[in-house]
């Protein structure tokens, strides 16, 4: 049997012991397709579409793949998700199991599309968008307390130890970021429960506006602005219109955050080149462009680290 035909029947005979799902005819299929480049969508696990004919209910489950050890925590990632469906700013969970990898939620196809930069032009998207992860920041801390830097550090020693591609300048990226770790350590954080990932097709936004947030793998306990700012990178390619929408949801603007945000994004662009190098050297899908993909976020977050103003966001911080 193939392997997308052992993951069929494993998610067949999984669901099988949900309400309603264990008779009738029910075909299972692909829900989207895989992508690492230019967006990483599906990359963590196989998206699968649960249909039952006649009725045509369906239901969305995500198999996490092996390489997911690689680089996620998947019990808190699922518990993420459970959160998030609880406060319904991500997909209703209808059953989590981290051991098994399979994550039932409910679909959220007809009258949704994925997020993209165009949808980002639009203030209230994006006010949604930064409303939810708030809310999620609200709640108890998670399991997990690895930040954007301790990250850096993990995936750089990962992708040496699996003797990875790296770009001539890795070293002095790194070194540069743990600068600003550095700074960052004597400020006045109070770590809060994250999404971790500003990816837009990490959002999903309804015809009539309402947004979730999907994709919970790089959920985490830290700063409240390493959040916003993976997401601000992601969203906007010009600093204007980053800086718009971070002062129309701060009630004002305040330059000392809006900095720490900023590099942020500046780390996170450097975590994801890391993490896509490690895979580009470990995994098994060699027909993924994984360092397709970590060769465009060292190139954004390079363009940044060089220009003279990172230093002087570093000074802002204070």
């Amino acid at each position: 049997m193939s392997q997308s035909g052992t993951q069929i029947a494993t998610v067949r005979n999984y669901i099988a012991g949900l309400p309603g799902w264990g008779t009738g005819d029910i075909v299972i299929e692909p829900a989207i397709p895989v992508l690492a480049s230019p967006s990483w969508r599906g990359v963590d696990g196989a998206p699968w579409r649960a249909t039952r004919n006649g009725s045509g209910e369906s239901i969305f489950i995500k198999s996490m793949d092996v390489d997911a050890k690689l680089y996620i925590d998947v019990a808190c990632a699922f518990e993420a998700a459970r959160r998030a469906s609880d406060l319904g700013i991500g997909p209703k969970v209808l059953a989590a199991d981290p051991d098994a990898g399979l994550l039932v939620m409910e679909d959220l196809n007809r009258g949704w599309r994925v997020g993209t930069l165009e949808r980002m032009l639009e203030p209230r998207i994006v006010d949604a968008v930064i409303a939810a992860r708030r809310l999620f920041q609200a709640g108890a801390p998670l399991p997990r307390r690895m930040g954007v830097f301790d990250e850096i550090e993990h995936f750089y020693e990962a992708a040496k130890a699996a003797k990875a591609q790296l770009p001539s300048d890795a070293e002095w990226l790194v070194k540069e970021l743990r600068f600003a770790a550095d700074a960052f350590g004597k400020l006045d954080i109070k770590p809060v429960p994250i999404h971790g990932d500003g990816n837009v097709s990490n959002i999903l936004i309804s015809d009539t506006g309402e947004v979730r947030l999907i994709d919970w793998d790089r959920a985490t306990t830290a700063d409240p602005l390493e959040d916003l700012g993976s997401f601000l990178v992601e969203a906007f390619a010009q600093e204007p219109e980053a800086r718009e929408a971070f002062s129309r949801n701060a009630g004002g603007f305040d330059e000392r955050a809006f900095s720490r945000a900023r590099i942020y994004g500046v780390a996170d662009d450097l975590r994801w080149g890391l993490i896509g190098a490690v895979l580009a050297a470990r995994s098994a899908r060699n027909t993924f462009e994984f360092y397709k993909f970590a060769s465009w976020r060292f190139v954004r977050c390079r363009m940044t680290v060089r220009e003279p103003r990172f230093g002087e966001m570093l000074r802002r911080i204070a």
